[in-house]
């Protein structure tokens, strides 16, 4: 893997030890979207806004949270859309055929969180040290031209090309949710100065084949395929930041509380306190981070779960830069 040398300078915290939010607009689907099965078919889900105003309240246990609106213009998460998706699978999400089902309401959120998404990350490339995407679906699962599961636009990809546009990069991509992000592998492949690190759970139900090979030299993989023990985990996070540090100058960590107990789409068992470890390890590197909401369904833990990561970003704030 080629790694890019910065200077030290760069890596120093930017902006006030705080943590932006940035709320999604107001979406017009009140209940829960559906989670896409393999075959299109719609499943029984729980992608609600109830699960957006947990992890918010969790988030803004901390004194140094607060919370924004979100910017964008319509032009913005056009152009945006336009960049990391292909035109043919954007007129169909708005004509869908059968079986696959999707409406002109779930797209229109999925887009309002790919607007969250730009504006946090142009929090980020104006100078806040953290800022945090509340984004409403997940979108990692969602490719050029395909979606899966809760994810129909990709908002981690719709982050990163921000960054890159504002002269942020390189960007590095730390995927940390239960299931590996085909979707954003497949659109930042072809993006020479993005860095894509994923650790999942294995078999990976995502990607037709098993196992999943990376796409490129600039993508790492770590599959468990047992639930791994908390240390276990923490220390690949680390091992991939040291990677990730030396190879950009900021970062999108695409963020999903699934890998917890009771999580009624995973199969792992951490506590919520994972994620203030997480957030220890991502805020000792010094470098700027855009976090996006992916997944997370266990409704009754996701206050605990954002709020330990808010702790934990936001104890190692002030820490020197690595």
């Amino acid at each position: 893997m080629t790694t890019l040398s910065i200077d030290q300078p760069t890596r120093r915290a930017r902006g006030a030890h705080n943590l932006v939010v940035v709320r999604q607009r107001g979406g017009v689907i009140d209940g829960d979207t559906p989670w896409l099965l393999d075959d299109g078919l719609p499943a029984s889900g729980q992608d609600g806004r109830r699960r957006v105003s947990l992890v918010e309240a969790g988030l803004r246990r901390h004194p140094a949270v607060r919370a924004v609106g979100s910017g964008a213009t319509d032009d913005d998460v056009e152009r945006t859309l336009y960049a990391i998706h292909d035109l043919e699978y954007l007129v169909a999400l708005h004509d869908p055929q059968p079986p696959v089902s999707v409406g002109p309401d779930l797209v229109a959120t999925a887009g309002e969180a790919v607007r969250t998404a730009i504006s946090a990350a142009r929090h980020v490339a104006r100078g806040a040290r953290f800022a945090y995407a509340l984004c409403r679906s997940p979108g990692h699962l969602a490719g050029p031209r395909f979606l899966g599961n809760h994810c129909y636009l990709n908002t981690a990809a719709a982050a990163t090309h921000t960054l890159r546009e504002a002269g942020a990069g390189p960007v590095g991509i730390l995927d940390l949710d239960l299931h590996y992000p085909n979707g954003t592998s497949a659109i930042v492949a072809g993006m020479d100065d993005i860095v894509l690190h994923s650790l999942h759970a294995g078999p990976v139900t995502t990607a037709p084949a098993d196992p999943v090979l990376p796409r490129t030299g600039r993508e790492r993989l770590v599959e468990f395929r047992d639930a791994p023990e908390p240390e276990t985990y923490l220390d690949a996070v680390d091992e991939s930041l040291d990677v990730l540090t030396r190879a950009a100058r900021v970062l999108v960590v695409s963020l999903g509380y699934d890998t917890v107990a009771g999580d009624p789409y995973g199969a792992w068992n951490f506590g919520p306190d994972i994620f203030a470890g997480i957030g220890q390890l991502v805020a000792a590197r010094g470098l700027p981070v855009c976090v996006i909401q992916e997944g997370g369904y266990a409704l009754d833990l996701l206050a605990d779960c954002s709020g330990a990561l808010a702790s934990g970003l936001l104890t190692e704030a002030s820490a020197p830069a690595l």
